[in-house]
């Protein structure tokens, strides 16, 4: 079994917190001791050091979190609430090999399938940026070994009702801060300047963040000007502690950026400041600074070594929120508006075109976009097109925030346009829906009723898979009008099936049907000849999927046996699987000796596609008819891993 190891190792320089930590293994011993994971709650400011308290406890008690660990930031969910909680869910049972096609797409469904695949292992699991105790429900654990730690900045006094035990991560004592100060600068750092150590350390306020950034500065400083900086650290003082605190952590970064290079302030103001997310990556910030990628990350290296990043490896950069706060101050005063535009769309404009690069891998979906019209020289492998849009999914979500901030109207419909092959596979329906609302506003801004009818089909499908049928509905019935404004045959054709889809799930069997009817005339009528058979061959399968719904399975044989035939002679294998289970089912149900193997097919096929869900679908299929103790067994791993109830065969 792979060992999780998502929490970064604390810092190298890590004093005092013996108590906290003393405490945090008692409460570990105590709840294991009785059978319950431990469930503990740490508060502070921001730069007070509760995320390294937790790194810590984590390195000294390793071995016997034998699973690992978990890191679950929530604090996108502040504003998302379920919808992003529902998607951090997902991201962590993928990290836990739950293929993101096979996820769940109900909250609770995932939430049950979270605690099936922790049950009985050793984890820690924290939850980073908590801001109510209705965020941490969902991530309960039941295996009595493992524990839950919530970070958040101030006490959730709900969290003790549900059986959290808190504590508080309070400044470091005056003498701890002063060994912080020497272990990272060596012993009589302050001699040359003649003033008392405590004066210096008491500017931080006890703030490990600003100690280290404070630290870093002097150490940067050159040696003629050290005495002068901590003469003038020890004057300046922070003031009275506010319930905030963020000021104690800004003046730490204040004083950190005003002795920097230009070169490495600019890219401080530019790329903390304005970046599209909160991981930055060396190619891609290369482009917003216009810039060698060796250079910038040469300039990046220097800023974590100033405590302004955290580097996560070679080539990837992260920055605290405040960071970015203090960055995108720093740019507005010290940064001309019109140099923020000029860097900004460089490098939206940049991801759209990489994202573009990689969609043309996942699918042959008609698209609109001036970026697909153009050969693409890039070769990369679909595997490694998922990496990278998975790997970079929060810029690309970013992107098209930056792109509206900025007024970009056109990014920001392209980069939806382009995200929509790994929504659509992976199901991250909350960013989906998100992303596609703004893109949405920006073609009817645009006036272009062929990006209007693009954005409102991808926004469509999107609801659709969340279940909401009535604004899929008017999202599809726009799509259908801006096709038709537009001339498109294509988008009404695919506008029609899609309202025919919708009219099934609502049980709506001869007005789907008569959808299919009329999506069928438009592409039989006005679609250029060649995009005509796979038109027709999803159309075969979604009547055969209705006709089954409907019970009318007679009715469904034929058009599941087209559909076969056409993906038979095509690369898809996923719509050959899908065709292949409704011809499975509809076979079975009519009692045709033909079912066990048609089904056994769409078994093997999806499990080369790593698909679970389609695979335990059709496994349903072959238990029913045939009983073998070999597919009962990998049937009920399936219903394990997915969450879903075993049902006795």
């Amino acid at each position: 079994m792979t060992v999780m190891q998502q929490l970064p190792l604390p810092p190298a320089e890590f004093v005092d917190r013996t108590p906290l930590l003393a405490w945090m293994g008692e409460r570990l011993a105590a709840a294991s001791a009785v059978g319950r994971p431990a469930c503990l709650a740490l508060h502070g400011p921001a730069g007070v050091g509760v995320r390294s308290v937790v790194q810590e406890w984590y390195r000294r008690m390793a071995e016997w979190f034998s699973a690992g660990a978990l890191r679950i930031p929530l604090g996108d969910a502040v504003s998302g609430g379920d919808a992003l909680v529902s998607e951090a869910l997902g991201d962590v049972l993928a990290d836990l090999g739950v293929r993101r096609g096979d996820l769940p797409s109900s909250i609770e469904s995932r939430k049950n399938l979270f605690r099936t695949r922790t049950h009985g292992k050793r984890f820690l699991v924290v939850l980073e940026e908590v801001s109510s105790a209705a965020q941490v429900e969902h991530f309960l654990l039941n295996s009595p070994t493992s524990a839950v730690v919530v970070i958040s900045r101030s006490r959730i006094r709900r969290l003790d009702l549900m059986g959290f035990e808190s504590k508080a991560v309070d400044p470091l004592e005056e003498r701890f801060g002063l060994e912080l100060f020497e272990r990272v600068l060596g012993g009589g750092w302050f001699s040359a300047a003649r003033v008392a150590p405590g004066s210096v350390a008491r500017v931080c306020g006890g703030y490990p963040l600003a100690i280290r950034a404070t630290a870093a500065q002097i150490a940067s400083t050159p040696e003629w000007e050290v005495a002068e900086l901590i003469r003038d650290l020890a004057r300046r003082g922070l003031g009275a502690l506010d319930p905030e605190t963020q000021e104690y952590v800004r003046d730490s970064f204040d004083r950190a950026y005003v002795g920097l290079p230009e070169a490495q302030a600019r890219a401080y103001r530019l790329v903390v400041g304005l970046y599209p997310g909160a991981t930055v990556f060396v190619d891609a910030a290369a482009v917003m600074l216009d810039q060698s990628q060796h250079d910038v990350r040469t300039l990046l290296a220097a800023l974590a070594a100033a405590q302004l990043l955290t580097r996560v490896s070679a080539d990837v950069f992260e920055f605290h929120d405040v960071a970015h706060w203090h960055a995108r101050d720093r740019a507005e005063a010290d940064e001309p508006f019109a140099e923020h535009s000029v860097v900004v769309e460089r490098v939206v404009r940049w991801y759209v075109e990489q994202t573009i690069s990689r969609d043309r891998v996942l699918s042959d979906r008609p698209r609109i976009g001036p970026g697909y019209l153009a050969p693409d020289p890039t070769v990369v492998t679909r595997e490694a097109a998922l990496d990278w849009l998975e790997e970079r999914r929060g810029n690309l979500l970013a992107v098209v925030t930056s792109a509206e901030r900025f007024q970009l109207a056109d990014v920001v419909w392209q980069m939806c346009e382009a995200l929509w092959g790994v929504y659509h596979l992976h199901g991250h329906y909350e960013e989906w829906i998100t992303s596609h609302r703004v893109g949405l506003e920006a073609a009817t801004q645009l006036g272009d009723p062929r990006v209007r009818m693009r954005m409102a089909s991808q926004l469509g499908s999107a609801l659709f898979g969340v279940g909401d049928l009535d604004q899929a509905g008017e999202a599809f019935s726009e799509s259908y009008r801006s096709a038709v404004e537009a001339g498109d045959a294509t988008g009404a054709q695919s506008a029609l099936e899609w309202e025919g889809k919708i009219e099934t799930k609502r049980g709506n069997f001869d007005a789907a049907m008569r959808k299919f009817d009329a999506s069928w005339k438009v592409a039989a009528r006005d679609v250029p000849e060649h995009l005509r058979p796979r038109m027709f061959a999803l159309l075969w399968l979604q009547r055969a999927r209705t006709a089954f719904d409907a019970e009318q399975d007679i009715d469904g044989l034929q058009p599941a046996r087209h559909a076969v035939e056409f993906f038979e002679g095509t690369d898809e294998r996923d719509n050959l699987a899908k065709s292949l289970l409704v011809l499975g089912k509809i076979l079975a149900r009519l009692g045709d000796t033909a079912a066990l193997a048609t089904a056994r097919r769409a078994a093997d096929l999806f499990r080369l596609d790593r698909s679970a869900r389609g695979e335990m679908e059709a496994l349903e299929v072959i238990v029913d008819i045939a009983p073998e103790q070999d597919d009962l067994d990998r049937l009920r791993d399936l219903r394990r891993d997915l969450g879903e109830p075993d049902e006795e065969q």
